[in-house]
């Protein structure tokens, strides 16, 4: 699954019109991205509309019914004209475009379905209604899929309810903002299990509670996955200098220690690395931990908080674990390094503005 085109109307400062992930010489869909800007431009909103649109599209599927609410993409999407997300496919059950939408009727009839039949529109459509101020809201689906979107439906439910092994995409979202690195204080060293419904949309929150700390679930990874567990150890390793973090955990303990060489007996935990040591495992292990088959990696800002000298080896294995699972990767930053690293092999796109010609 990658994303070949992005649709806006009055979202912020972008402007309207279309965002294409295509090659500009071979027409061929991009699997590393670039987006750029500006401060304010609209580079996380970007980001954040495609994650919560796949947010919707999980209720979509599983209840059928429009957004609730109080539904946090409801409440998020509304606040624009109108958003759409296309994909080349939905593997392994649909191989045509599929078009994730949001927004009024009219512009998805007029805008996106006469134009690009050739994509399957899916999502929630406004309307007017007789009761004023009460707009209608309902579910929208051209081209007759309703047998695809079942069958997706059925694969999302394994996914969030299940460990199966399942070979179906999802999506990761890390917003810069979020990644804050807090020490727990709530059930510290339980055993609890990871939330399956990071397995559809993986997120990083800040949290104080043990569970959903990025230490308990790579101890959870240890009990469950245990030659997965060393392999993301090892590639953790790689980025730390003069320490290491060590995989054995001692009984009756239940945290990691990161063991500082050279100095024999000593160690620390993990929540007294560096913040450039904990965005690197944020990005590495969330990726390596979640990321399905097909899958789509967004990052705001992997280069923060990170020395300049190491950026380039974090992106390249970042690359090399999307790309080891036919995935795309979109991401922003500021850095001119990192520009030239993607106008040389991937694609960077400099987002316009309200205003711009």
């Amino acid at each position: 699954m990658k994303i070949s085109a992005i649709y806006t109307k009055g979202v912020g400062p972008l402007a309207d019109g279309v965002i294409t992930f295509e090659n500009d010489w071979t027409e061929e869909l991009e699997s590393k991205i670039l987006l750029t800007g500006p401060n304010g431009c609209g580079k996380s909103t970007v980001l954040r509309l495609i994650a919560m649109l796949w947010d919707a599209a999980g209720h979509w599927l599983t209840q059928g019914s429009v957004l609730p609410q109080k539904h946090e993409a409801r409440i998020w999407l509304q606040r624009w004209d109108g958003v759409a997300v296309v994909l080349d496919a939905i593997q392994p059950f649909y191989n045509q475009p599929i078009g994730l939408v949001f927004g009024p009727h009219d512009w998805v009839e007029e805008t996106l379905h006469e134009n690009h039949k050739e994509v399957s529109w899916f999502g929630e459509v406004v309307a007017r209604s007789s009761k004023p101020g009460k707009p209608r809201r309902d579910l929208y689906l051209t081209n007759s899929i309703q047998e695809q979107l079942l069958e997706w439906s059925e694969w999302r439910k394994r996914l969030i309810l299940t460990h199966d092994k399942v070979d179906a995409p999802n999506l990761i979202y890390l917003d810069a903002e979020e990644r804050s690195w807090v020490a727990p204080k709530r059930r510290v060293s339980e055993p609890l299990p990871d939330p399956l419904t990071q397995r559809w949309l993986t997120k990083y929150a800040v949290t104080e509670d043990w569970q959903g700390q990025l230490e308990a679930s790579l101890i959870n990874l240890k009990t469950t996955q245990l030659h997965k567990y060393h392999d993301v150890i090892r590639d953790l390793n790689q980025f730390l200098v003069g320490k290491e973090i060590d995989p054995d955990i001692k009984p009756g303990e239940g945290r990691l220690r990161v063991k500082l060489k050279n100095q024999r007996g000593a160690n620390h935990s993990l929540d007294e690395l560096s913040a450039g040591e904990h965005q690197i495992l944020i990005l590495i292990y969330l990726i390596s931990r979640w990321m399905q088959p097909g899958g789509v990696v967004l990052i705001d800002e992997p280069d923060l908080y990170l020395h300049p000298s190491l950026i380039s080896s974090l992106l390249a294995s970042i690359e090399q674990l999307v790309q080891g699972r036919n995935g795309q990767l979109i991401i922003t930053s500021h850095a001119v390094d990192v520009w030239h690293r993607y106008e040389n092999q991937g694609k960077r796109i400099e987002l316009k503005t309200r205003g711009e010609s």
